[in-house]
């Protein structure tokens, strides 16, 4: 993917979300994201809020997939309403999160 293609995607996530109750939010991407893992999150993001105007179960049956599909490739976005942020990052995996644990707990 080239940087035109992951800028249109982003400028249009950005005009469609960044809207009303959300004007006031940034985006951010965690350097160890791929860009190309980024524009799948921001386009399945941007088309699932879209869908959300047509019917239900449609927009159930489009949230489900996108949702599997950051799952498969280990990305999650997280909006923090304090920061006024929207955050693509890897997502931990429950093993990373026992690892760290044990790692706090024994050293």
């Amino acid at each position: 993917m080239n940087v035109e293609e992951f800028e249109k995607i982003l400028d249009m996530w950005k005009s469609y979300l960044l809207v009303d109750a959300l004007e006031d939010y940034h985006l951010e991407i965690d350097d160890d994201v791929p860009r190309q893992f980024a524009a799948i999150a921001l386009y399945l993001d941007f088309t699932t809020v879209r869908a959300a105007g047509e019917v239900m179960d449609y927009y159930n049956g489009y949230r489900q997939a996108a949702s599997d599909i950051l799952n498969l490739i280990g990305i999650e976005m997280v909006q923090d309403d304090e920061m006024r942020i929207i955050q693509i990052k890897r997502k931990t995996s429950q093993e990373d999160k026992q690892e760290k644990l044990k790692e706090y707990i024994w050293g």
